[in-house]
């Protein structure tokens, strides 16, 4: 279900997706432990253990703006290369918008979107593209890295197969955006305003039987949360 009311890294779209699997996030919990009973490898059992305090929240904690603050703050990683990414993600836009092959394109924010019918499942894509009829959807999902890891995706990625195997965890991104959104497919955009061919983009297909193998693992994150709550 896709939303568009909220600003993205806003105070407001973090409360909306306190206590939610996220599609920057899902990635972690896509791999199995070690051993044979461990559905989840530490890391994604790391990150539900985060959620299932997010779920326990004091409400009257969560909506005090300046205590919510305090605890994104204490729980965001943000450094200044992720900071710089932010800041040129609309002129990279601006820039994808403007080649010739995309006249008359239109990007539209959207906000956190929720998951039809898999509760506390949220993905935030960095823009939606609808097509002329207003029917199919393609989310767009922006990265703006170093040099070096610019050339790496303008040389690796070309399709979703691609995308899986040079970087999962945006893979997985894009699947869960696609997933909550209902999206037919995406657009993977890397953009270095520093370069004479500054802009790399990829058509990502989706693929159903991930959506699927991902969704199950959602559903299964959710059990392991509700476990850990009601002990």
């Amino acid at each position: 279900m896709i939303t568009d009311n909220v600003e993205q890294r806003s105070l407001e779209w973090h409360r909306l997706r306190c206590g939610c699997i996220t599609g920057s996030k899902v990635a972690d919990i896509m791999s199995s432990g070690r051993k044979k009973e461990d559905l989840f490898s530490q890391v994604g059992k790391s990150y539900l253990y985060q959620i299932a305090g997010e779920r326990l929240f004091n409400p009257d904690f969560l909506n005090d703006d300046d205590i919510f603050q305090d605890y994104i703050d204490q729980v965001s990683v943000n450094t200044k290369a992720m900071q710089w990414g932010a800041d040129m993600e609309d002129q990279a836009k601006a820039c994808f918008r403007q080649l010739p092959q995309n006249e008359g394109i239109e990007i539209t924010d959207v906000s956190s979107c929720k998951h039809d019918t898999i509760p506390y499942f949220a993905a935030s894509p960095d823009g939606a593209i609808y097509g002329r009829d207003g029917g199919d959807i393609k989310i767009i999902e922006v990265k703006c890295p170093n040099i070096n890891t610019y050339m790496k995706y303008r040389t690796l990625i070309h399709d979703a197969a691609s995308l899986k195997e040079a970087e999962p965890k945006y893979y997985w991104q894009m699947m869960a955006e696609m997933s909550c959104t209902g999206a037919k497919g995406g657009i993977f955009i890397v953009y270095c305003p520093w370069l004479s061919k500054p802009i790399h983009w990829a058509e990502i297909d989706r693929v159903e039987d991930d959506i699927k193998l991902m969704e199950d693992r959602v559903i299964l994150a959710n059990d392991f949360i509700n476990e850990i709550i009601n002990n």
